[in-house]
């Protein structure tokens, strides 16, 4: 198009436009403008130029083939391109619509990994407490007839500031499984074990499976007198078998 015709254009859309539109009394000026108008529009759609920076093969991406269909709520947006820039890769408008799909499954997946993370929240299996003692097994000393027949199952600890600790297996339910127990009972009193029967202060627990035996308690005033002196009444103290030895455990230090 010539340099005229954009001012002669100008002109003619000033008098069809304009505050002071004339243009519907003139027919010459009418038709001049709508060919003006029509040699514009083809200029317009006219290929543009090869850009002088080449792109690779691998810039232009289709992601879909161009013959397959597109949900009805995206089908009017895919008539709608725009013209194409120079020295930019053209890329389908599919692409853009699976780009945000892939974002929003991306989003969806952290979602539920981040609801399956915060569902199981971690609970310590540790108060802090520090273990001040190891007891092991004493050698030869019978098990009391509290526990049943003799079994080389059965382990007896020594004295421990005038309690006595003793790991014995017993039966649970109807599946016949056993799990090994912990007895604790002031020393005084293992005699009165040996006779079937046992008073004080005494405590027990037993393991479950690979889950060891635990026997744990708050001290008070009815443990043996040595024991409180160690461990003062409201101080909390914890016997767990490791399948051979006896560890204990107290916020007394």
């Amino acid at each position: 198009m010539s340099d005229e015709i954009p001012e002669e254009l100008r002109r003619l859309r000033a008098r069809a436009y304009g505050p002071d539109a004339d243009i519907s009394a003139d027919p010459g000026a009418l038709q001049r403008l709508a060919e003006l108008e029509d040699q514009q529009r083809r200029e317009f759609a006219r290929p543009v130029a090869p850009a002088t920076e080449a792109v690779s093969a691998a810039e232009i991406v289709e992601a879909v083939p161009e013959d397959s269909p597109l949900p009805e709520a995206f089908a009017d947006a895919e008539t709608d391109e725009e013209p194409p820039r120079r020295g930019r890769p053209i890329r389908s408008r599919r692409v853009f619509w699976l780009w945000g799909i892939s974002l929003a499954l991306v989003a969806a997946l952290s979602s539920a990994l981040t609801v399956v993370s915060v569902a199981i929240l971690p609970v310590q299996t540790s108060a802090g407490v520090p273990q001040i003692a190891t007891l092991k097994p004493e050698v030869g000393r019978p098990m009391p007839g509290i526990f049943g027949p003799a079994s080389s199952e059965g382990r007896a600890y020594p004295d421990f500031f005038g309690m006595t600790a003793f790991v014995a297996y017993a039966q649970f339910g109807p599946e016949g499984e056993r799990n090994a127990c912990i007895f604790v009972t002031p020393t005084a009193t293992v005699d009165e074990l040996d006779a079937g029967g046992y008073s004080g202060f005494s405590q027990s627990g037993c393991g479950a499976g690979v889950f060891p035996p635990t026997a744990q308690f708050v001290v008070n005033s009815t443990a043996p007198d040595t024991f409180v002196a160690r461990f003062p009444p409201g101080s909390s103290v914890q016997f767990v078998f490791d399948g051979e030895n006896l560890g204990v455990f107290s916020d007394a230090g």
